[in-house]
């Protein structure tokens, strides 16, 4: 882990390209690693590392060294143990050139030596120096000692070592020591000690194989030695679900839901006070206007009266999408201002017929965008055409007539429903920066969700914003009576009329309805028992027309012509350094 994040830290720190990729030559590698700690009665040490690096052939400019700034604590996962280092010198009795460059993050300290300009061979000798607080475990509790628990050789490392050595040396004398290497820190290796000095060695560690030393030293022997600790912030500490977070979450967010449940009560769609559903006040009779309600409809057996299912479409839903601009080329073909035959299951061509009828501006523009100038237009011209102004134009046509002209809805439904977003997204965006805010002013982080939980209510609800006037609430509900008939008729109980075809005449409101299928089959039982011919419709051409095929293809005709129209860190156990596991400091390094 600690290899991971100072790798990490390296990359972020611009140690350079051989670095960040970790492409060192395979020929580089330390003969010779000795490192003195000597550590005063604070607890500060004064390091004195002292390295051979053999650059072999493969020439390179100098050693650079990472030092850890922080460290997780084991079974602390709200603090960081941080590390002080200062004083960073480096010289080569070499004669390599020994310039500094130290670059600092949040987690470590980036020491390269050298000269960019100038590169070397073979075995060169650096001594490089730092001072250090945060190494001591002031009367650890395990072992009852102030133990200096140090990683004189961190995982880091991007070459192999030999020769490693390693003393400390303090105030008193040394009471204990230990020495453990391996990837786990579980390998023992050499530990002696002399009065105050403890030293350490080891004949090899491979590249990123770490050596831990412990020096065990009488309890108070160190003052002032504690290691200064941070707040380290986590998803456990940041957004805790605490009693207190819980209540002030719940309710925040209710506040936020009680809100919106308030604006759409007060904005939403309006209605004739006093009258029933589906029925307009007397002509020049002052009707107050209230808050709409949802409550049963009548059946109804024919739609609501002048009106087109395209437009109905879009006031069901708030919403003008491609079924109704398919039920509105549909409607237009069946009150006769063009044919349509299918080519194949999903291809079908349109011939305009010229029907001298005088059509309303909105639909005689859906037919002039829809041959473009021609005569007849199959749905693979249409898609060749790379044109998609037929379907969005449209759309937008149809929210204007239902707005402006028909005076449904109290504003255009789609502009309602983008600002309906916009807060939405808003309040999303508040809630994840007041969370972060509070999480690390208080730990409080999980209040933020009130508001992102209130900003994907109002994103769920846009369609309610896109409110309805009386008027429109009128026809809404004139229509679903209509709909409650096409999705419950049964062929026993649909009304003829004298030279109409009622199939077709209502075939456009089943589509936007979404009855189709039921609507179909129950002229199928018609046709079956000799009361209907689907060969009466003389706007739907087919060769060979059979209930069937006519089901299969009007299944397929909605989503076809939609298609065609729309074309870091390190880590350090909590425990006692003689049990090995890793201590504190450490590090690596390699070449550049």
């Amino acid at each position: 882990m600690l290899g991971l994040a100072l790798a990490l830290g390296v990359l972020a720190l611009g140690a350079g390209p051989a670095v960040a990729k970790d492409s060192t030559p395979s020929s580089w590698k330390i003969t010779r690693y000795d490192v003195v700690a000597t550590v005063d009665s604070s607890g500060t040490a004064k390091v004195a590392l002292s390295i051979d690096f053999d650059f072999a052939r493969d020439a390179g400019h100098g050693p650079f060294v990472t030092l850890p700034l922080r460290q997780q604590i084991g079974g602390d996962p709200d603090h960081w143990r941080m590390l002080d280092v200062s004083n960073v010198t480096a010289t080569s009795p070499s004669g390599a050139a020994a310039d500094l460059q130290l670059t600092s993050n949040d987690d470590a300290l980036l020491v390269r030596i050298g000269d960019e300009r100038r590169t070397w061979t073979g075995v060169q000798s650096y001594d490089i120096a730092y001072t250090i607080r945060g190494l001591i475990a002031p009367k650890q509790a395990q072992s009852g000692l102030d133990e200096v628990n140090w990683n004189a050789v961190g995982p880091g490392w991007q070459v192999p070592l030999r020769g490693i050595t390693a003393s400390i040396t303090g105030p008193v004398p040394v009471t204990k020591t230990a020495c453990f290497s391996g990837e786990s820190y579980d390998t023992p290796c050499q530990a002696t000690s002399a009065g105050s000095s403890a030293t350490f060695a080891t004949t090899a560690l491979d590249k990123g194989e770490p050596m831990q030393v412990v020096a065990g030293f009488p309890a108070g022997t160190f003052t002032g030695a504690d290691a200064r600790i941070e707040k380290r912030y986590w998803v456990g500490n940041m957004f805790p679900l605490t009693p207190a977070t819980g209540a002030a979450t719940g309710a925040a967010t209710l506040l936020g839901l009680s809100g919106l449940w308030w604006y759409l009560r007060r904005n939403g769609d309006r209605a004739y006070a006093g009258l029933t559903p589906g029925v307009r006040p007397a002509p020049g009779a002052e009707v107050p206007e209230g808050r709409a309600t949802a409550v049963p409809v009548a059946v109804a057996f024919t739609p609501p009266a002048g009106t087109r299912p395209g437009e109905v479409g879009v006031l069901l839903d708030a919403t003008a999408d491609g079924i109704d601009v398919t039920a509105t080329i549909i409607d237009l073909s069946v009150r006769g201002y063009l044919t349509i035959t299918p080519l194949d299951k999903k291809s079908y061509s349109f011939v305009r017929t010229g029907n001298p009828q005088r059509l309303d501006k909105f639909e005689r523009d859906v037919l002039d965008r829809l041959f473009d100038g021609e005569h007849a237009i199959d749905t693979a011209g249409i898609k060749a055409r790379h044109d998609t102004s037929l379907m969005t134009d449209t759309q937008n046509d149809l929210r204007e007539r239902v707005t402006n002209d028909l005076h449904w809805f109290r504003g255009n439904p789609l502009a309602a429903q983008v600002v309906a977003i916009a807060v939405g997204v808003a309040l999303i965006v508040a809630g994840v920066g007041v969370g972060f805010g509070l999480a690390y002013a208080a730990g409080y982080g999980l209040v933020g969700a009130a508001l992102v939980i209130t900003g994907l209510g109002v994103i769920a609800s846009m369609r309610l914003f896109s409110a309805r006037t009386a008027e429109g609430s009128v026809v809404l509900a004139q229509a679903l009576g209509f709909r409650r008939y096409l999705e419950t008729a049964e062929a026993g109980q649909i009304r003829f009329e004298e030279g109409i075809d009622v199939f077709s005449r209502y075939l456009p409101w089943a589509i936007v309805f979404g009855v189709t299928d039921h609507w179909v089959k129950v002229f199928q039982q018609l046709a079956a028992e000799g009361r209907y011919s689907f060969d009466s419709m003389g706007w739907y051409v087919g060769a060979s027309l059979n209930p069937h095929q006519f089901a299969d293809s009007m299944s397929q005709f909605s989503s076809s012509m939609s298609s065609a129209m729309t074309s870091a860190t390190s880590g350090s156990s909590g425990g006692s350094g003689f049990s090995g596991g890793g201590g504190f400091g450490g590090g690596g390094g390699g070449g550049w």
